[in-house]
């Protein structure tokens, strides 16, 4: 009993001490704010949307998104409210974890040593992105996963329901889960019949479905206006696999452990020969493939944090295993912690490689966002300058001179080449795009510039001749008769009244594919770097 009493206490502590870690390593990613944006708008009571007036989506992850619309509606700070909303989440994950899989005081020092020594995991415990959400769901999920090894109907339902919650999160993130909800639906039932299985899975996922629903009606399309411009880019798909291994490469350099624990986890769960290790990893290899697949990300690390964080979990599964010999288990958690040793010692060789020959070199398509950012948004600098000069210093981290020139100028609206999400945030009465088109439903669906250096996420669009004028003036003055009819379509679905006859039509047709010719007809007059072949007009960067 009293080993007992000591083990929970230390667990209470080095929770506290998590806690206290990730908060004071707080800080605010810019792309954060292009959903902030939208979360104010809904609570302000000027709908879901990234410029009022425009319905479009430039959240990748709506459930995120409400809730943080929830909390600014009972809290009117966003800076501080999304900071403690993800602290709330990254710690829900952490207790989950070392409640559920930690034994003993060693394995609860080992998890928090693991954790902490992921620079990209503390980075994305806060940020201001969905990961927070994502580690918490992952916990919920594999909680309840290795809890037992037949599942009922009220459990197959939750199962559901939580990979429901998690493409809500993040449409892709639920590559990471799928083959383990599909082996326990074919394999794990208890006392369910397949076709009620089904029918449960359904019910499950029923909040997803009445979202992508209401999403095609309300935006007009299924998915968010960041993934037309991610993915609808036109460049070859060659390139993109090669920015994913590059992605791939620059993580492993900035973080080892954070790859480095995976490659473990996959390794023991072959080692085992069980099916519910397998598979669970397989789903970490799954998204993992996926992630290279689309180009990887400009943010070092970022989409490894969740598949590292679900493989740390399963090692601690591993290790706990009632049915492995206590010699393999030892073997097992020896092994761990000499990799782990090894990927934080390499840690201090790698750092200074990556931020040498890959950021250090001012051309490289992947950042240390927090690196970049945490001087102006970080919880620390920003409660020093709130105290000693009254103002938040997030205010500084983007020169917006383009958007003082519109007010200036009169204008209500404007295209500039680029507007930080930060900047869309504090200037959210006027309406605001830029080039790289995250929130601009019209366009996003335009090819992307081809650079021989393009950054994923970051692909400019250049602005058609009069686009930018039918911006600043409102009347349609698009000189490509293709894009100019287009232009209308998403114009109609986009601002016109939701119930309009015309609008759900065009919205119907849109999604078939019925007005992809002009797009095609728009791409001919393009060069192979997708510039436009005229000398009268070109936007520069």
């Amino acid at each position: 009993m009293m080993d007992s009493d000591n083990l929970k206490k230390y667990k209470i502590i080095s929770v506290v001490i998590f806690a206290v870690m990730i908060v004071a390593l707080a800080w605010q990613s810019d792309d954060a704010y292009h959903a902030y944006v939208m979360a104010r708008h809904l609570v302000e009571g000027n709908g879901f949307v990234y410029n009022i007036g425009e319905r479009a989506s430039a959240s990748s992850c709506p459930l995120f998104t409400l809730v943080i619309a929830c909390g600014y509606f009972i809290f009117r700070n966003m800076f501080l409210i999304s900071l403690i909303i993800c602290v709330i989440f990254s710690t829900g994950a952490y207790i989950i974890t070392v409640r559920n899989f930690c034994t003993n005081k060693v394995q609860t020092g080992v998890l928090f040593i693991t954790l902490a020594g992921s620079t990209c995991f503390i980075s994305y415990t806060t940020s201001g992105l969905e990961n927070c959400m994502l580690f918490f769901l992952a916990a919920m999920f594999l909680g309840r996963y290795f809890s037992k090894d037949r599942y009922d109907a009220k459990e197959l339902f939750v199962f559901a329901l939580l990979i429901s919650l998690t493409a809500m999160t993040r449409m892709d993130a639920v590559l990471m889960l799928v083959p383990a909800v599909v082996y326990l639906y074919l394999f794990r039932r208890n006392g369910v019949s397949f076709i009620k299985s089904v029918l449960i899975a359904v019910a499950g996922l029923m909040p997803f479905i009445l979202w992508e629903l209401f999403s095609t009606f309300y935006y007009g399309f299924p998915f968010p206006n960041t993934a037309y411009v991610k993915l609808g880019t036109t460049i070859p798909e060659t390139e993109y696999l090669i920015r994913g291994v590059q992605y791939f490469l620059t993580s492993l350099c900035f973080d080892p452990v954070l790859i480095f624990i995976p490659v473990t986890a996959a390794v023991f769960a072959v080692i085992t020969r069980k099916a519910r290790y397998i598979v669970c990893m397989g789903g970490v290899l799954l998204y993992a493939l996926y992630i290279t697949y689309i180009g990887g990300d400009f943010m070092v690390g970022r989409h490894y944090t969740v598949l590292f964080f679900i493989s740390v979990i399963v090692i601690l599964k591993i290790v706990n295993d009632e049915e492995t010999a206590d010699a393999l288990k030892k073997r097992f958690f020896y092994r761990y912690a000499a990799v782990l040793a090894a990927g934080l010692l390499l840690s201090f060789v790698g750092r200074p490689v990556s931020d040498q020959f890959l950021f250090g070199q001012g051309n490289s398509p992947i950042a240390d966002e927090r690196g970049g950012y945490f001087k102006y948004t970080s919880l620390y600098n920003n409660a020093v300058s709130g105290i000693k000069d009254g103002r938040m210093v997030i205010r500084d981290a983007w020169n917006e001179s383009g958007i003082d020139e519109l007010r200036e100028g009169g204008y209500k609206a404007g295209i500039l080449v680029m507007v930080p999400g930060i900047s869309i945030y504090y200037n959210s009465d006027i309406y605001l795009n830029d080039l790289y088109a995250l929130g601009d439903p019209f366009l996003s669906k335009l090819p992307a510039v081809r650079e021989e250096n393009w950054r994923i996420g970051h692909m400019w669009r250049e602005a058609p001749v009069g686009y930018l004028e039918t911006v600043l003036y409102g009347e349609d003055v698009i000189e490509n008769e293709s894009l100019r009819e287009y232009y209308e379509v998403i114009r109609l679905i986009t601002r016109g009244s939701l119930w309009d006859k015309q609008r759900i039509r065009a919205v119907i047709d849109l999604n078939l594919g019925k007005y992809d010719h002009l797009l095609e007809e728009y791409r001919d007059t393009l060069d192979e770097n997708n510039h436009q072949i005229t000398d009268e007009y070109f936007v520069s960067r």
